[in-house]
């Protein structure tokens, strides 16, 4: 049987990695300052939008494999399973990772909208692609945010 992190909130991913947990309903980690990091397989109960310049090859994601673009965005909701079996191996990663509860989302117009957005769900085959200049507004946003 696979070894699964089961992350409930965002900070179970956080403590995980080795992060500052900052808010019980939100994380923001950024890779660079806790890189290298473990492999892990995650059941997801939280929203996460995984923002990297060069993500690690044969990523699980729900049944499949999947090999994401570099410079992109990959985005997981409650209920999902991705990331990458922990087989001990340390994994050297750029970037940032947001993960929210959907507890945050309660009782908010986007609460209902979300499930719009098909880039969350198991059917998206492709990554997020970002430009560099859109790579530096999110980062620059991320970084207000945190």
């Amino acid at each position: 049987m696979k070894n699964i992190l089961h992350v409930s909130n965002p900070n179970v991913y956080a403590r995980f990695v080795g992060a500052p947990q900052l808010h019980p309903l939100v994380s923001v980690i950024h890779y660079d300052e806790v890189s290298p990091v473990r492999t892990s397989l995650n059941r997801y109960g939280v929203y996460g939008l995984f923002i990297q310049k060069n993500f690690p090859r044969n990523l699980t994601y729900g049944m499949k494999m999947f090999d994401a673009a570099d410079a992109s965005i990959i985005a997981v909701e409650p209920g999902q399973i991705g990331g990458k079996e922990d087989s001990g191996e340390d994994l050297h990663i750029s970037g940032w990772v947001l993960l929210f509860s959907p507890e945050l989302l309660h009782g908010t117009d986007l609460e209902a909208k979300i499930k719009d957005y098909p880039y969350f769900s198991y059917f998206a085959t492709e990554t997020l692609k970002m430009e560099p200049s859109e790579w530096g507004r999110i980062t620059q946003l991320l970084t207000q945010l945190r």
